[in-house]
This record gives structure tokens, C-alpha cells and sequence, in this order.
């Protein structure tokens, strides 16, 4: 059977052939994963199952290990089977991976394996070696431990430490014969002056072929990105501006005037069907042909991005990363920008002095005094709104999100479970925003209800998604953070619509629904890169590792106009004093800086 358009039509279990049916609901699968497995690869379901049940997990991201375990067990396979020990460590592996970590430590990795399987140390490593071997994972050391990569990761890592510093050893063409009379020059043509840290940034920048502008809000990170574009173009550079995410490289090309996009949008990705995987259009046999490259909100640079963007530089590119290294690190794996700024190898400008009108907001002011590890300060921009137990924070949010249009106000908490989390929050706010009415349809997707209208967001990274607009042009991404309106409700199809920034209308089958979730709340994880009018955050009891100082700096700095934190003054006071950052295992620093690795 031809699976190419399935996930797109197969959406009830009727449509699945009846031997598919029966033989996966003999090994204990729901019909929902049914659907979307026939979705994914039709009649071969049967021969890749009794092959390898544990393929399941690599496909299906929400598969428990348990899961494909039973029907492995169901199967026959020995518990001591190299398939099995395989999906554990890959599975495992993974879990360290969605953390934000590159590599595990391999000696304790595969004691929690074996653990996990009941098997001996030895078995576990014996397979993991047998995987390094061909090719799927990479042992290395680091500080004298040995630890453990998936193979690609490695590699990745290796490259960006490698790129960076050829391009750091490289001498950038002069922008003028005097470096300092060209500044004075674009400063008279925009009508600015810049103050003595902005200049020396740029004269810094201008003089290294790799660099780093890093500071809080109202530093002024905006007009040294504006005199940059200003002097390159000038000189006659190409210049490009790109920042991870669609609303942030908005923000950039209404800010500079300069017309950004997306780190995806500029390296030309596409959705490689034969490899069944992202790829690159720009890569290291296409380099890209600008001269400058500048990248805001380089904070939420992932590894395995930075490792694409690097293979698409030329050596001769000057490459320029802005951004805010205290706000939280990205939601993929590594910590790109605090371990080029680290590693002491990458010219960095340090960036603090406010400026006078950003020093009347409420919102900069204290965000730089949550940093700097002092208490906020409450006045008319930003609010205490006192509220104790759990239920009432969660009413007094609900009660003041009514208070706007629900594109004028964004609900930002740490956690996504619980009373005060991303789900439940958004069940009241979908009451408030877009309740049921007869004349609004709705399609039921578990627990949850999805209406037209709703506001929601993708959750994963969907590189095969297809997406329409009105001029009849098409595209592949959809991308996790990602968020839009649902503009229709088909409940006959069991499918809706959602339109996303940029006119791109896309379709999603039940099967894929669980890709979105409301968004009228969402984690501070999830808004990076994002800045909205009003936002309202609950401080409350949370767990510790997620109520910390640069989560609650990350969340006020998204506010524009003002900012509500719902709760307890002695709970706001503890997050600021919770330093706590989590450190993540990532090899790129001592890389770059060549203290372990011939690379």
C-alpha cells in the first residue's frame, strides 16, 4: 500500500486493513496507535513489528519502553536480547538528550540500564561498545570520564569547536581604513550616539571574525545590531539576520528595518523523504553566499542547529551572535552560547548600563534586579496580585486574563502538570476566551476539546508537515513553539485547520492532533523567544529545579507592557534566591577551547 499521503487521511480504524488490525491489537496496542502506525507505514507494519518490536520507539516519540517491552515479551524475545539492551540504551539515551544534554556519563549510563533491564553491567556495555563499533554511538573523554554520545551528536560537537575556531583565527577584511570614523559616520547617518560600551561592542565585532553582544533588556542590543548592519551593507557585505524563531526574527525586522528570518528559512531546510529526516539546503558543499551573518536570540540556538548553521558559513563569514546568555538554555540539547562565551575563546561583549527610557519601565528594572540576585520592586507596570492557596492563584488568574483580548495576554508558568500547570490553566482560559456555543464546532482529542478559534501551539518539530497559503504556494515545517489559530473544525473528517504566521494554513488528521496543545497558557520554556503585552505568571510551591532565578527573569522579560505575577511575595523572593541552573553535560567548551580533543 502507498503510505505517502496516509497520515493525512487515515483517521478512523476502519480504514486500517483488518490483518493490521488483528495483529496488532493481539499484542496489546490501542487503536490510536493503530491508526498512526498503519499512518506512518501501512501493511509493513506486520513484517517491521515481528522484526523489531522496538522499532516503535524510535517512530513514536509518547511510547513508553514498557510498551514495546510487553510486546517484545509477547514475541518471544530473551530478556537478554541485543534488541532489547539496543532500544533500552537508545531509548535512555534519548531521555538524557530531551534534557538538554549532549553525553552521559558511560560508566553510570549503563549501570542505570542494566538496572532498568535487570541485566548484568557487563551485558549493557558489551552492547554498547558493539553500537560505537557501527557507528550509532561515540565513546569519548572528557576531564578523564569516559562518556557516552549518540554518534551524531559527537560529531556535531566536534564540528561547531572546529568551525568556530578556524573562523576565529581568520583576520576580517577591514570595514575602512579607520575603524572609529566609520562608526562616527553611520552614528551621524541614524541620528544615534552611542554610548562608550555599544561602540567599543562594535568596534569589536567589526574587528573579529567570530562575536558574541550579550546583555539584558534595555541594553541596547538593538541599536549595536542596527550600526553593524549599517556599516557592513556599507562596506559592501552581504549581510544576513536570522534568530531561531519565527516571532523573534519578526521582532528583529521590525526593530532593524532589516528583513530577518529564521535559522531554518536561511540554511533552505527541507524534509529529505529517503532519509525520512530534516535537511539542509546550505551545508558545507552549498555555503551560504553572505559575508556577515548575525544571529539574534542566539541563546536558544540548540547544538544540533548551531552544527547546521556552522557547516553552511564559509570560513571568510563573520558571524555575530546577540542575545541574553541569562535567560534559560534552549529546549534542544547543548548550551551553545554560554559555552562559546566560556570557553573564553569567543570575543564577548558584556552589555548593563540601562538605558534612560527603558530605566521608566517597571518591567527592565526589575528584571535586571531579579538577575543580579536583588527583589523586585511592584508599582503600575509590575504587579503583585497576593493570592495563597493553589485554586485561588488559579482563579485570580482566570479572572484577570479576562481583562483582555486573548491575543493581548499570555499566561506563562514553569510547569505543565498540576493545578497551576500549562494544561489546567488553559481548560479555565478556554472557558473565558472560547467557551462552547452552538455555532462553534469542536472536536474532542482525549480530555481535551479544540474549537475554532482556539489558540494553540505545536509541541514537536513536524519537518514533513505540509502547510498552504491562500496564493496557492506550499511548504514542509511546522516547528515546536510554533503557534496559531484554529481557523476550522471539520467533525464529519475528524480534522482541523490551524493558520500560522506567514499565511500557512495547515491540516491536521486526529492521529496528529497530538502534536498541539492550547496555548492561552504555555511553559516559560515554551515562550522563548516571544514577547506579548501583558503576562501573567502564578508563583506558588514548584519544584524546586524549575522555580529558580533565570526562570522568573526569562518570564518577566517577555512582557512588553506588563507584567502580573499571581501569588506569594515569599515565593517570588525564593525563586530569586534559587541560583540553581542545572548545568548540562556538554563537551562544546572544553572542545572549543582544546583542552581534551585533537579536533
Amino acid at each position: 500500500m502507498d503510505t505517502k499521503d496516509n497520515e493525512a487521511t487515515i483517521t478512523k480504524i476502519s480504514q486500517v486493513t483488518p490483518e493490521v488490525t488483528l495483529f496488532l491489537r493481539k499484542l496489546g496496542l490501542s487503536d490510536y496507535y493503530i491508526i498512526k502506525i498503519f499512518a506512518l507505514v501501512g501493511d509493513a507494519a506486520i513484517g517491521l513489528t515481528e522484526d523489531d518490536p522496538y522499532w516503535l520507539l524510535d517512530e513514536f516519540q509518547g511510547m513508553r519502553f514498557d510498551t514495546a517491552d510487553k510486546i517484545a515479551d509477547t514475541m518471544g524475545i530473551a530478556k537478554n536480547s541485543p534488541f532489547r539492551i539496543r532500544a533500552a540504551v537508545r531509548h535512555g539515551l534519548a531521555l538524557y538528550v530531551n534534557r538538554g544534554n549532549t553525553f552521559v556519563p558511560a560508566r553510570e549510563f549503563c549501570q542505570q540500564i542494566s538496572g532498568f533491564l535487570d541485566l548484568t553491567r557487563d551485558e549493557v556495555e558489551d552492547v554498547v561498545e558493539d553500537m560505537a563499533l557501527v557507528g550509532d554511538l561515540q565513546l569519548s573523554t572528557l576531564a578523564g570520564t569516559e562518556v557516552l554520545y549518540f554518534y551524531g551528536y559527537y560529531r556535531t560537537e566536534c564540528q561547531v569547536a572546529g568551525k568556530i575556531a578556524r573562523m576565529a583565527e581568520n583576520t576580517p577584511k577591514p570595514v575602512g581604513a579607520n575603524i572609529s570614523a566609520v562608526i562616527s559616520k553611520a552614528e551621524s547617518q541614524s541620528g544615534i550616539k552611542l554610548t562608550q560600551s555599544q561602540r567599543e561592542a562594535v568596534e569589536k565585532s567589526l574587528g573579529h571574525s567570530v562575536s558574541i553582544i550579550t546583555g539584558g533588556p534595555g541594553t541596547g542590543k538593538t541599536t549595536i545590531i542596527n550600526t553593524l548592519i549599517k556599516i557592513m551593507e556599507q562596506s559592501g557585505l552581504d549581510v544576513a539576520v536570522a534568530a531561531p524563531t519565527g516571532r523573534a526574527a519578526k521582532r528583529i525586522t521590525q526593530t532593524s528595518g532589516k528583513g530577518a528570518m529564521t535559522v531554518h528559512r536561511l540554511l533552505e531546510y527541507y524534509y529529505d523523504e529517503e532519509a525520512r529526516h530534516m535537511a539542509f539546503g546550505r551545508n558545507q558543499d552549498n555555503p551560504l553566499d553572505y559575508g556577515a551573518v548575525i544571529i539574534d536570540e542566539a541563546s536558544m540556538m540548540d547544538l544540533m542547529l548551531m552544527g547546521a548553521l556552522c557547516r553552511a558559513l564559509r570560513d571568510d563569514c563573520r558571524l555575530i551572535l546577540t542575545g541574553d546568555a541569562d535567560q534559560l538554555p534552549p529546549v534542544g540539547a547543548g548550551n551553545v552560547l554560554e559555552d562559546l562565551i566560556n570557553s573564553g575563546y569567543v570575543y564577548t561583549s558584556r552589555l548593563s548600563e540601562i538605558f534612560r527610557q527603558a530605566e521608566e519601565s517597571g518591567i527592565v528594572l526589575n528584571a535586571h534586579r531579579i538577575n543580579q540576585g536583588s527583589y523586585p520592586k511592584y508599582g503600575k507596570d509590575f504587579l503583585l496580585v497576593e493570592a495563597d492557596k493553589q485554586k485561588d492563584i488559579l482563579g485570580k488568574i482566570t479572572d484577570l486574563a479576562a481583562k483582555w483580548p486573548p491575543d493581548k495576554v499570555q499566561v506563562l508558568t514553569p510547569v505543565k502538570k498540576g493545578i497551576l500547570g500549562s494544561a489546567s490553566i488553559n481548560e479555565h482560559l478556554q472557558q473565558i476566551f472560547n467557551p462552547p456555543r452552538p455555532d462553534c464546532p469542536e472536536l474532542a482529542f482525549g480530555s481535551k476539546i479544540y474549537r475554532q478559534g482556539d489558540r494553540v501551539m505545536q509541541i514537536k518539530n513536524n519537518y514533513r508537515l505540509e502547510f498552504k497559503r491562500k496564493d496557492g504556494s506550499t511548504g514542509k515545517g511546522i516547528f515546536n513553539g510554533e503557534t496559531g489559530i484554529i481557523a476550522a473544525v471539520h467533525t464529519d473528517d475528524r480534522k482541523i485547520t490551524v493558520c500560522y504566521d506567514d499565511d500557512r494554513w495547515v491540516e491536521y488528521p486526529y492521529v496528529q492532533m497530538d502534536e498541539i496543545e492550547l496555548a492561552y497558557a504555555v511553559t516559560v520554556h515554551k515562550s522563548q523567544g516571544s514577547e506579548f503585552p501583558v503576562v501573567i505568571m502564578p508563583a506558588s510551591w514548584f519544584p524546586p529545579a524549575l522555580a529558580t532565578r533565570n526562570l522568573l527573569y526569562t518570564a518577566v522579560t517577555r512582557g512588553q507592557r506588563q507584567v502580573i505575577i499571581v501569588g506569594t511575595e515569599r515565593y517570588v523572593n525564593s525563586m530569586v534566591d534559587n541560583n540553581q541552573t542545572g548545568r548540562r553535560n556538554s563537551g562544546l567548551r572544553d572542545r572549543l577551547a582544546g583542552m581534551y580533543e585533537n579536533i
